[in-house]
């Protein structure tokens, strides 16, 4: 197994909360996603109209798309809450994140998903301190007790000193 995909145990509680807001993102983009299309599907419906009494009381035409479209509009507001609710967690978690550099990392690592090989280039790291800042992140308890050196070149050039 290589690297990249290697199964790794997570002891940081905050992970999996900044993770679900990504999740809920997409998911509240899959469903607009089908709210749109249940629009263009009602405005293309046109409702029959057949002269005989009684068609069985189930909706037709664009009745049914009203229902489906009223439907979607409520899973979706009630799917909008949960999502502003847990990103304000995630808000609170990150706030809390008293380096900007780490703040940074955790950001884009854990709350927008994007690849470690991207984190890395956008951040400026070598493999060694990208590692070593995902284990330091991802073994702590929580965010709070993450133990996070940043590694500063001083001005004469020659001396480097790790700051918490």
């Amino acid at each position: 197994m290589d690297r990249e995909t290697e199964q790794r145990s997570i002891r940081n509680r905050d992970i999996p909360l900044l993770q679900n807001v990504y999740a809920m993102m997409q998911e509240i983009v899959s469903l607009e996603h089908r709210r749109m299309w249940q629009r263009e599907r009602m405005n293309n419906i046109t409702q029959h109209l057949t002269g005989m009494p009684g068609s069985g009381g189930t909706p037709k035409g664009i009745d049914e798309a009203f229902a489906a479209i009223s439907e979607l509009e409520e899973e979706h507001k009630n799917l909008v809450k949960q999502y502003a609710r847990e990103l304000k967690r995630a808000e609170r978690i990150i706030n809390a994140i008293e380096s900007g550099s780490m703040r940074a990392f955790v950001s884009m690592m854990y709350l927008d998903n994007i690849p470690g090989n991207e984190v890395r280039q956008k951040l400026n790291l070598t493999r060694w301190g990208f590692e070593r800042a995902k284990e330091a992140v991802e073994q702590a308890e929580d965010m709070a007790h993450v133990a996070w050196h940043e590694r500063y070149i001083l001005g004469d050039g020659n001396r480097a000193e790790n700051f918490q």
